[in-house]
């Protein structure tokens, strides 16, 4: 078998009757899902869907947006996974957009909206012309990620069959059987990680909420999930509070933000003592992991830098600095046997250090930072993120995010000032009294708010937010 495609087409061959993917109480079997991708394939075909430019999907059930974009690949098309959610992608073009009946709300009117509808996933009156080849060589692009989770900005990253192909290796030993994947299939993480499955032969599944997710880890008994930092700070609070019992689940990946001493402890208690932590980019994939065990001795801890790639830390003139020192995370790939990633440095947007055994601390991301210069560090961000995630665990508050705030007009020193929607419960006592318990001695002060200002990928943006409570502590002064 040459790609991670051809693997899913013999599992479909060679255990018909096995689920595929589970969304609520829908099941596609291994054999359905072949039959479906088979139909989509054709029905492409016959609309002449263009192989010289990026097809967007853009469907909000799950399974139906995966069977699409495995049958674009079943004729060789290059694709790209929307959500509807995502701002920004009004003002985007694409060769044709394969769609759910609302996404003409979203995007933009030259498009070429083609709905996908039921009798899509059918066996219907389609003209049965041969179908190409998926694949012809590694090198081969198959796939775009759109955004940056750094930055929010829109940004086209291609990834080969190659690049796709070869996260799937290191899955095929391990003891798992169902994965539910809450990623989203936009991102890179969640889409390879869907293929992952499907290649490997095991069970996908998805969910449209973390009340949801618990409910189907619980029925299915999934002991895989694969979730970003939000996702499992949401998983966590609602097994806690709904007293859900999760035995079956054995193991969680997480990514994203890095995930604090607090939501790590809780995750721990309430859904699984396993968790691996782990730090990616869209350019590169996945760079450095670590057990939780070890996170909550080292803090700032990302992991040990994984072999196939090079992480380097920069200063503000462009130099690499030595281990220990603060400065901006680059990285690349060591070795790029496809050709398709450029040889120079990705920009992470983080600042971090590393150790001379190549593990890497991250202070914070730049955008949440009042300065991308590591000298201007005068309190640590990480302190930023615990805050956030001991108030959305411990109280019902619908957002909440936090700044530094140092020296400003209302305040001498360093303070953290924290936005709350719907967080009249909280109390600033008991906070700084648990963050005392976890040495972060930093004053704090609670802002009820109407919304917390976030950017184009759903990223607090924090410069916008301190704006905003350094007016409301002004017009309380006044009053």
């Amino acid at each position: 078998m040459k790609n991670w495609f051809d693997h899913i087409l013999f599992h479909a061959r060679a255990q018909p009757e096995k689920p595929a993917l589970v969304m609520e109480d829908r099941v596609v079997t291994y054999g359905m899902l072949h039959l479906a991708i088979d139909h989509c394939a054709h029905r492409l075909v016959v609309l002449d869907i263009p192989r010289d430019g990026v097809v967007a999907v853009l469907i909000k059930n799950s399974i139906r947006h995966l069977t699409i974009c495995l049958a674009l690949f079943r004729i060789g098309v290059v694709t790209m996974s929307l959500e509807h959610s995502q701002s920004g992608i009004r003002d985007l073009r694409f060769s044709a957009v394969l769609a759910d009946a609302d996404a003409g709300m979203v995007l933009a009117p030259g498009n070429r909206i083609i709905e996908v509808t039921d009798a899509w996933f059918t066996d219907a009156a389609v003209a049965r012309n041969g179908l190409p080849a998926t694949f012809h060589d590694g090198a081969q692009i198959c796939r775009h990620s759109l955004t940056s989770g750094a930055t929010g900005a829109a940004k086209l990253v291609k990834h080969s069959v190659e690049a796709i192909g070869r996260r799937i290796p290191p899955f095929i030993d391990f003891n798992w059987n169902i994965l539910l994947c809450l990623p989203g299939l936009s991102s890179i993480w969640g889409f390879t990680t869907a293929t992952t499955v499907l290649a490997t032969g095991r069970t996908l599944c998805f969910a449209a909420s973390p009340h949801q997710a618990i409910r189907m880890i619980e029925l299915f008994s999934i002991d895989f999930v694969m979730a970003s930092t939000e996702q499992l700070l949401a998983l966590t609070r609602v097994a806690r509070k709904s007293g859900a019992r999760v035995p079956s689940l054995q193991n969680i990946w997480v990514g994203g933000n890095v995930p604090s001493r607090a939501l790590l402890e809780a995750a721990m208690m309430y859904l699984c003592r396993n968790i691996l932590c782990r730090y990616a980019g869209s350019e590169l994939g996945h760079m450095a992991q670590a057990p939780a065990s070890e996170v909550l001795a080292h803090p700032g801890l990302v992991g040990q830098v994984i072999p196939e790639v090079e992480v380097g830390i920069f200063d503000s003139h462009g130099g690499k600095c030595p281990p220990g020192q603060i400065g901006m995370v680059k990285a690349r790939l060591k070795d790029d046997p496809t050709g398709s990633l450029p040889p120079a440095w990705a920009d992470l947007n983080d600042l971090g250090w590393m150790t001379a055994d190549d593990r890497l601390y991250i202070v914070g991301r730049t955008t949440d930072l009042a300065t991308d210069s590591p000298q201007g560090l005068s309190a640590p961000i990480m302190s930023v993120y615990e805050v956030e995630q001991i108030l959305r665990l411990e109280w019902d508050t619908t957002d909440a995010a936090a700044v530094l705030i140092e020296d400003s007009d209302e305040t001498t020193g360093t303070q953290i000032w924290i936005g709350m929607v719907e967080g009249k419960s909280a109390s600033a006592d008991k906070l700084a009294t648990m963050l005392r318990m976890r040495g972060i001695n930093i004053p704090v002060r609670l802002f009820e708010m109407r919304f917390i200002p976030r950017g184009t990928n759903g990223k607090v943006n924090r410069t916008e937010l301190k704006s905003m409570m350094l007016k409301l502590a002004s017009q309380a002064a006044q009053s």
